[in-house]
């Protein structure tokens, strides 16, 4: 039997897909290649270019790291092929050039862990026709999914001038015990206070049990934080101006 081909994967450094802003024109490609059928070691493997305008890819052949350079305005798609004796599998990765100014630059962009949980912190040094940043975290530094956004600080958008950031992921949430019981020890109290008739000794007993009713309710209750974190745990920005378009901030480990 043939059997399968290798095993292939490939992505874009910092981040699986990715778009830039001209007149940037570099990029650096990472791949994985691994036998899939013992016996049939990995003779070759190949980086080209299936798609895009004109482009240089450095050391195309037997590479699993490359660098394209030369790149232009428009999409592209560039894809690894790893080939043992029998058989050969290919993985694509996407890499999309945009013309124009940056609709933001980042001073700085932190993620670091304290005792509470994890705090991010960022700054811009200008942003142009911005509306909201989106949080972006991922465990094994490659998918990253969306977990919180943050408005502009930016006037209309738009600002010359330095603005800072900040978001805080608790590893704990407080939560307090059910408004309704809190309601009912209240009503509780206020009968004892209007039941005249009753002797003073049953009223003293049903002010003691409302009120050790009323402290039980208030308690707070400490429930963790289940969101999972790993050494490979990173974030990152994605910026979403007014018209929709986006652009990614660099990836953060988390510290």
């Amino acid at each position: 039997m043939a059997g399968s081909g290798p095993t292939v994967s490939v992505r874009t450094a910092p981040a699986n897909d990715t778009i830039i802003v001209f007149p940037t024109s570099s990029i650096t490609l990472t791949g994985t290649a691994t036998e899939a059928n013992p016996g049939h070691p990995i003779l070759d493997t190949t980086w080209t270019k299936t798609i895009g305008p004109a482009a240089t890819i450095t050391n195309s052949a037997n590479r699993m790291t490359t660098t394209v350079t030369g790149l232009t305005v428009g999409d592209y798609e560039f894809t690894l092929t790893a080939t043992d004796k029998n058989n050969s599998t290919s993985a694509k990765v996407n890499v999309k050039v945009i013309s124009g100014i940056l609709p933001f630059t980042l001073a700085y962009f932190h993620a670091s862990a304290n005792d509470e949980g994890i705090k991010l912190d960022w700054q811009t040094n200008m942003e142009s026709n911005n509306s909201l940043f989106i949080i972006q975290k991922s465990t094994d530094g490659v998918n990253f999914l969306d977990i919180a956004s943050v408005a502009t600080k930016a006037n209309n958008g738009n600002s010359d001038a330095p603005l800072t950031y900040s978001y805080e992921i608790f590893s704990k949430n407080t939560t307090t015990a059910d408004m309704r019981y809190m309601l009912l020890a209240m009503a509780l109290l206020a009968s004892v206070v209007f039941i005249g008739k009753l002797k003073r000794v049953y009223k003293s007993m049903l002010l003691g049990i409302a009120c050790l009713f009323l402290f039980s309710c208030s308690k707070s209750v400490t429930v963790p934080n289940t969101t999972p974190t790993s050494s490979k745990t990173a974030f990152r920005l994605k910026q979403v101006d007014i018209d929709g378009h986006f652009n990614y901030s660099e990836v953060k480990l988390l510290n």
